[in-house]
């Protein structure tokens, strides 16, 4: 996955183990930046608790790099049981997801329980503010120079606006989507 289809990845609800010891990819039970509700992050039947047991919780506050450690495991997962990847990518576990074979398809059953779970915070979910917060984010990511918009159905990601040319460096794009996803979706 790359850098810059990152951002669009990080706002789309549940999707995408071992976190090693890194503060900012958390076991489930993790809830969030300090100051949000914790009932946010609360799995509501044990079922659920069950289903995600074991994979790893991005936070809100997770940097890309953290976000890529935790979804390698995932990835190499799929690589190992068949799922075809992108061709020329550096470490060759970019998954296409294009792939429809039946053995793409067993590949994700067997690697769900590795697969991110994302922030309770961008989860419609668990958020009843998702919706609002989104647009704050949508607000903040334009107001501080991404060329950016939403894609439908609404709240769902967003993607680089076509033929504009971005402003920012590639490290001030990342330090813009991680302070404005923080900002916007932090309780305040």
């Amino acid at each position: 996955m790359t850098n810059r289809s990152l951002g669009a990845v990080l706002v789309l609800a549940g999707l995408l183990t071992a976190c090693g010891a890194n503060p900012a990819v958390q076991p489930p039970q993790v809830a969030s930046l300090p100051g949000a509700t914790s009932g946010a992050a609360t799995m509501t039947t044990s079922s659920a608790a069950d289903r995600d047991s074991g994979r790893p919780q991005i936070r809100l506050d997770s940097t890309p790099e953290d976000i890529n450690r935790a979804w390698k495991p995932y990835n190499i997962c799929l690589k190992d049981n068949g799922h075809r990847m992108y061709a020329g990518r550096a470490d060759g576990t970019s998954p296409d997801y294009n792939d429809k074979s039946d053995t793409a398809k067993t590949a994700l059953r067997t690697c769900a329980g590795k697969l991110p779970m994302q922030p309770p915070e961008t989860d419609r979910a668990t958020n009843p503010s998702y919706l609002d917060d989104y647009r704050d984010y949508m607000k903040c990511l334009t107001g501080r120079g991404l060329a950016v918009h939403a894609i439908e159905p609404y709240g769902t990601g967003w993607t680089y606006d076509d033929g504009v040319t971005q402003t920012l460096s590639s490290e001030q794009q990342q330090k813009v989507e991680l302070d404005c996803k923080v900002e916007a979706f932090s309780d305040r």
